[in-house]
């Protein structure tokens, strides 16, 4: 009975044990899913909040985007009118017909009635240096005398600003005014003559004033090609706006601080659509991000680390193979093949823009006596020498490129003309006027240049190497440290 009794109080205690291992693992999954449920709680709650304050921030960062868009706009604005008065000012046939001989009716054709029906300015007003009325119009009527108080002090300092200036390259003065009680864009340039002109050119002959008014049509353009909802000019006298989060402003003044009234509008609230949008989808996101992050976690990471290795590898063996297909081993420089395609652009931009450029066929003079009497060493060290020095003579927007052996080709890009390539060509001859010293060693050496220039002698890329090449064999056959430029009676005389 005993060992039968023991066989019957073992098996309870047994279950009880693995009942109450059960229970615990139980607690612990317990535990462990409530602290998940409350993480993923605090995780939505800190994403809530996260896409409000992102969304606010939006809209915030797109009211003053759209404020600094409408300044910019007022800048524009007055910058274009700013050299609009610049352009026809700045005229000799403006000077003496306008200020000199008063001639309104050219005045009226060319300045002032051009400008208002091309541009639509709304006054346009010629003063002589004494600020008297020459010819003006204000909105399509020819004026015959300055209205009065439109000269206000704040306008005559503008006049002073326009004549303080470098009359070699004037620069008008600009800034918003108030003119007859509404807010306005004005410019003032000074009359000037340049040479060749029987007048002064270093003084103000009079005064060229534009204006154009803030008004309904400027602010309807804006809203039309900008997309500047409901803009509005609020004046002066209304009270100073509310930023409510639905509208911006932006006050206007004159140079003296005086307010001339308020622009307003409604700028676009992303944050908010954003908001309305994605909310739905931030909160499905979030819990199937948190959901499966801890599965993906270990998995992204070991693939991470190796598509890294092997886009480090890719991108190692892809930068190998293009420097050894584009550039040369030696001395660093482009080879033939890069030389030729950069060539082939920037004749077609010649074409294109009618622009010139040189292209020089350098080769060294005495460099195989280099080699046969210091060795392969030396003469590498040279080479490296030459292309270092020339590379260091050229713009960085020219090309240098080794061509093979001893010879080189250079692309001078945007040269006025062979004056420009000449300079060029003079400092590699300076360069390698006298002995040169590599590696303790003293070499002497020179550089045979041809020189074709594009596209004045060819347009063709085939023919661009062989007409440099048959002018570095014409500076060849002249001595050494020479220079050719190509000419179309050297072609024939190799033939």
């Amino acid at each position: 009975m005993h060992a039968g009794q023991e066989r019957g109080d073992g098996a309870p205690q047994d279950e009880l044990a693995s009942i109450e291992s059960s229970e615990r693992l139980m607690r612990a999954l317990g535990r462990g899913l409530l602290i998940s449920l409350v993480t993923i709680l605090i995780a939505v709650a800190g994403v809530f909040g996260v896409v409000i304050l992102s969304s606010q921030s939006l809209d915030r960062y797109a009211e003053a985007k759209s404020r600094e868009q409408v300044q910019r706009l007022l800048d524009l604005e007055l910058e274009e009118l700013a050299n609009r008065s610049r352009d026809y000012s700045w005229w000799n046939e403006a000077v003496e017909l306008v200020i000199y001989q008063r001639d309104t009716d050219w005045a009226m054709e060319n300045v002032s009635g051009y400008l208002q029906n091309q541009y639509g300015t709304d006054w346009v007003v010629s003063l002589d240096r004494e600020a008297t009325l020459i010819h003006g119009v204000h909105k399509g009527t020819e004026l015959e005398a300055l209205p009065e108080g439109l000269l206000t002090a704040e306008f005559k300092q503008l006049m002073a600003e326009a004549i303080d200036a470098d009359f070699a390259d004037p620069e008008p003065a600009s800034d918003i005014l108030d003119i007859q009680g509404a807010p306005a864009l004005v410019a003032v340039s000074p009359y000037v003559a340049y040479d060749p002109t029987p007048y002064a050119t270093d003084q103000a002959h009079g005064y060229l004033i534009l204006v154009n008014y803030i008004d309904e049509a400027m602010l309807d353009a804006w809203r039309r090609d900008f997309q500047i909802e409901a803009l509005r000019l609020l004046p002066a006298a209304a009270a100073p706006p509310r930023e409510t989060g639905q509208l911006a402003s932006l006050p206007l003044a004159t140079p003296s601080g005086e307010p001339l009234g308020t622009l307003q509008w409604h700028p676009e609230h992303p944050g908010q659509s954003l908001l309305t949008q994605l909310l739905p989808w931030v909160i499905g996101g979030v819990l199937l991000i948190l959901a499966g992050s801890l599965f993906f976690y270990r998995r992204l990471r070991a693939y991470g680390r190796l598509a890294h290795g092997h886009l480090m590898e890719l991108s190692t063996s892809r930068e190998l193979l293009f420097r050894q297909a584009n550039y040369d081993f030696l001395t660093g420089l482009a080879n033939r093949s890069l030389f030729i395609e950069h060539l082939n652009h920037e004749l077609a931009r010649c074409i294109r823009h009618k622009l010139k450029a040189g292209v020089l066929y350098v080769d060294l003079d005495g460099f195989k006596a280099v080699n046969d009497t210091l060795g392969h060493t030396a003469g590498d060290e040279l080479l490296c020498w030459v292309a270092k020095s020339m590379a260091k003579l050229v713009r960085t927007e020219d090309d240098v490129a080794r061509f093979g052996g001893d010879e080189f080709c250079l692309l001078l890009t945007d040269v006025a003309s062979e004056e420009d390539v000449s300079r060029v060509v003079d400092k590699i001859h300076a360069l390698l006027a006298g002995p040169v010293e590599v590696g303790g060693k003293h070499m002497l050496v020179g550089a045979s240049i041809g020189i074709a220039m594009i596209p004045d002698d060819t347009q063709d890329l085939s023919d661009v190497f062989r007409y440099a090449d048959i002018a570095m064999y014409q500076a060849k056959s002249r001595g050494t440290n020479l220079s050719c430029f190509y000419d179309a009676t050297m072609e024939e005389r190799s033939q």
